[in-house]
């Protein structure tokens, strides 16, 4: 009896005391389109988009349910699929311009030379067109197009260029803008945010090259943004990864003191997946309760695979990204691995009792001697 009352108070002493867990993965990586290709949007349901090799040229592809559709046998020469919305609506560029590919069919976006970067689920389409401007020059202007109707977001009062990169379900817009005329010095941009008619620079963190990449449907924006000249590194146009929310530009930092790091996407979670560079390698993030994650600490490290760039996570969690494995590169998908549950404390403390008795039981069968 000594024994038990023991046991159960030892027992009783670990219940409060966590168990060490094992570095279990966290992702497991699933290839989606084959050697040289680049995953660059996911949906609520899987699916991811990008670009895969085709000879000398490149073909936009869509993935679905293991089955991959090559889009860009529609078109002469190079195409890339950008985005995918919850209904399955991908958008790139190829052939003369932008394009929408809907229901299996493809629409031309009516601006030659426009490229297609973005759309939500309603049906909306953002990116990037040239414009004659007065004094017969061509700049480009970001844009949006909805029910055949494009509509040019314009600049910054201050600049003359601009490219749309990313819309919400508010139909809110994100991009990149000329903050200067004539992109003297260097072509600078600054991030903007296109809400209701109106273009806001974003602000930057003290450096010229910077743009939004995406906007979530609580109004939070990442993207890149530069930053001054390090002398310690000699880094000429440094950049980092951030956050713009309510009204404040925060620097998520990177994965190395002073390394250049960008973000690609957020979704309605806040989770955040880009690029940073790391002993010079590039190497996908995931940012998340306040900290940046190296992707690849949470992979089976067995596997072999090095995942290069996060391009999209959506509300899942699962992240479209770029790894390599063996020399090869491609696109990939990274799915939440399902946690095994540790055994309800309650369980172990029978599991304990009744060792302890069939123990008990087996002394008493003993012969003596």
């Amino acid at each position: 009896m000594r024994r038990i009352t023991s046991t159960l108070l030892l027992l009783s002493a670990l219940a409060g005391t966590p168990l060490l867990a094992a570095a279990d993965p966290r992702y497991a990586v699933t290839t989606v389109a084959g050697a040289d290709s680049y995953a660059y949007d996911i949906n609520n349901l899987g699916q991811v988009v990008g670009a895969m090799a085709a000879g000398a040229d490149t073909h936009a592809f869509v993935w679905s349910g293991g089955a991959l559709t090559d889009i860009g046998l529609q078109f002469a020469g190079s195409s890339d699929a950008a985005a995918i919305n919850d209904h399955g609506q991908v958008v790139g560029t190829g052939g003369a311009g932008g394009y929408l590919y809907s229901g299996g069919s493809v629409t031309a976006i009516p601006r030659d030379g426009s490229g297609a970067y973005g759309i939500n689920n309603g049906g909306m389409v953002v990116g990037e067109m040239w414009v004659a401007t007065p004094e017969g020059d061509m700049r480009r202007h970001g844009y949006s197009y909805l029910d055949g109707t494009v509509t040019d977001l314009g600049t910054l009062p201050i600049g003359d260029d601009s490219r749309a990169f990313a819309v919400n379900s508010a139909g809110d817009i994100v991009g990149a803008a000329a903050s200067v005329v004539n992109g003297a010095p260097n072509w600078p941009n600054d991030p903007f945010l296109y809400h209701n008619g109106v273009m806001t620079d974003l602000g930057t963190l003290g450096g010229i090259w910077s743009g939004a990449t995406a906007i979530n449907d609580l109004g939070q924006i990442v993207g890149y943004a530069g930053m001054p000249f390090d002398p310690d590194t000699g880094n000429l146009y440094p950049s980092s990864a951030f956050l713009y929310d309510g009204g404040v530009l925060h620097n998520l930092g990177s994965l190395a003191p002073g390394a250049d790091s960008g973000a690609r996407d957020i979704n309605n979670l806040g989770q955040i997946v880009g690029f940073a560079l790391l002993d010079g390698m590039s190497r996908a993030f995931l940012y998340e309760h306040g900290a940046m994650v190296d992707l690849n600490a949470l992979i089976d490290p067995a596997s072999g695979w090095v995942v290069e760039d996060a391009a999209a996570i959506n509300d899942l969690g699962q992240i479209a990204a770029r790894a390599c494995k063996g020399g090869v590169c491609q696109a990939v998908r990274l799915d939440l691995v399902p946690a095994v549950p540790e055994p309800p404390m309650a369980a172990l403390l029978l599991a304990g009792v009744a060792a302890m008795r069939v123990g008990r039981a087996r002394r008493r069968r003993r012969p003596l001697r």
